[in-house]
């Protein structure tokens, strides 16, 4: 049977036009000589767990039905099969728009999906299709859709990477990820084989990525894919020279192009010549427009107005110094200086966070957590210098000096990176105990049974010896994780909560998976 797989970008909450989109795909498949055409899950309507309200509305609803009964005229001469949202792993097939599914005649199965990319997607499929394949020795069609979603907070990616399992349950054809695109397929005796399609020579199948090139991928797809819905054709970010602004500089570079992207060095007394050269350095190499706007005037305005003013029915004076004049460094950047230079360029401002610093509330809240969306939220330190040194892989874009320097906030004298000083978080160590806290699901208690045992480091996959290096005694390893758990289930989740939304990429990202609750 030749079977023509749309793997298709379902819009959310547009059943009109996901259904010109199907509409297309289907008289393209008769063209084909198919004898069946396979829509994602939910392809009309998009996920009905990401419409909100929407979906309650009589008009959307109304809107849907329209669509599917036009979708039912569309199926003379071709079986039509569009997926409804089921479970996973009990769904193989759905809604059938021509006949009864009850007379399901052929030697193949269907899962019809809208599957969110994780960076384990790939093999749980695998694990459900693929073993499915095996057990019942015949073939199976896994058709997924591409394009974005959101849960009102976070938002996901929607990966395609649809394939056709043997009935040995082995991936005899794969089609690309983020891309959307079709395919037509002769399965017969469980053999699957890639057919010619509108001229074009059968197409090999893709392989999967590697890791850090799926995460990547994943990003700048998202990136593009929502500031497009967003209707939002500029961004500005706060350049520093370190490195989560490099790698979000990037990102936005390539989803929407570098002339879109405007960088700002924001530079005070406590900022070296290594990072504001390393800022200006990204943006010749990106080219993309770059300005340099110091803050220490603002800064001192500020400071020096609330020096002069007193508090009625109070004697407390207004002194701005140590963190609060970090703080307020942060804030102006974000607040007074990027905010109103997107607001003069009709721009989005973002948020460079990454994952380690969610956790611990390493932030500055209306400060550097602000912003349209959080490229970086769902990434560990660790992960963010691992994906600049993908982006560097063939050339240098991101400056050496970004990559090589103590990631430091350079808010004052004890953050000077010439000096070797930086942040509070030893990354190696802690982004581990954090993943393990959080991607994990364990707590306080189970860590602190793992440092007494002496089994820490083996179950989180820390360097022992770093550790060593980090900490003389258990006291103190013990004293240093208690500190950062306090902050974990403390002042940082009243900042996560206030955070923009995040790409998600672990299938554990704050704001959405990962649920909490303030005070718990």
């Amino acid at each position: 049977m030749k079977v023509y797989i749309a793997q298709m970008n379902v819009v959310p909450g547009k059943p009109e036009e996901n259904f010109k989109t199907m509409k297309a795909a289907v008289a393209r498949a008769k063209k084909a000589g198919a004898e069946m055409v396979v829509f994602p899950d939910c392809a009309v309507s998009g996920n009905y767990e990401g419409l909100g309200s929407r979906n309650t509305e009589w008009s959307f609803q109304k809107a849907c039905c329209d669509a599917e009964n036009a979708l039912q005229k569309l199926s003379k001469g071709i079986e039509i099969l569009v997926g409804c949202s089921e479970e996973f792993d009990v769904c193989m097939y759905n809604h059938y728009v021509n006949g009864n599914m009850d007379g399901w005649e052929h030697d193949f199965e269907v899962y019809s999906g809208l599957q969110q990319f994780t960076l384990e997607k790939e093999s749980e499929v695998d694990a459900v299709c693929g073993v499915f394949a095996k057990d019942n020795r015949k073939p199976v069609i896994y058709v997924n859709a591409v394009g974005t979603e959101n849960s009102g907070k976070n938002i996901y990616a929607l990966d395609g990477a649809s394939r056709v399992y043997d009935a040995n349950g082995k991936v005899a054809f794969r089609m690309e990820q983020f891309k959307a695109g079709e395919a037509l397929v002769e399965i017969r005796n469980g053999k699957v084989k890639a057919l010619p399609l509108n001229g074009k020579p059968a197409p090999k199948s893709a392989k999967p990525a590697e890791r850090i090139a799926q995460i990547h991928d994943a990003l700048v797809y998202m990136i593009r894919e929502n500031l497009a819905r967003f209707h939002i054709a500029r961004m500005v970010i706060g350049a520093s020279g370190g490195i989560d602004s490099a790698v979000s500089a990037v990102l936005y570079a390539e989803a929407i192009g570098p002339e879109n992207v405007y960088l700002v060095n924001m530079p005070t007394r406590f900022n070296s010549d290594t990072t504001k050269n390393a800022a200006r350095d990204l943006a010749k190499n990106l080219k993309t427009p770059y300005m340099v706007a110091p803050i220490s005037d603002m800064l001192n305005a500020v400071c020096d107005s609330l020096d002069k003013c007193e508090f009625v029915r109070s004697d407390k004076k207004i002194k701005v110094e140590g963190l609060n004049y970090e703080n307020l460094q942060a804030r102006t950047r974000s607040a007074s200086v990027l905010l109103t230079v997107a607001s003069v360029l009709g721009a989005g401002v973002t948020c460079n966070g990454n994952k380690s610093e969610a956790t611990a509330g390493y932030c500055t809240l209306y400060g550097d957590s602000c912003g349209v969306m959080c490229a970086l939220g769902d990434l560990w330190k660790t992960q963010v210098y691992e994906l600049a040194r993908y982006i560097n892989r063939k050339k240098e874009i991101i400056p050496k000096a970004s990559i090589d320097i103590p990631a430091s906030a350079e808010l004052s004298e004890a953050m000077n990176v010439d000096e070797g000083k930086g942040d509070p978080i030893k990354y190696p160590y802690h982004d581990r105990l954090f993943a393990y806290w959080v991607d994990q699901n364990h707590g306080l208690e189970d860590t602190e049974k793992l440092l007494e045992k002496g089994t820490l480091c083996r179950e989180i996959g820390a360097d022992p010896k770093y550790f060593k290096k980090l900490f003389k005694t258990k006291a103190d390893a013990l004293e240093d994780m208690r500190a950062w758990h306090r902050r974990f289930r403390g002042i940082a989740v009243a900042k996560r909560i206030q955070f923009p939304p995040i790409l998600s990429l672990s299938g554990m990202a704050f704001g959405g998976e990962y649920r909490e609750s303030q005070g718990v």
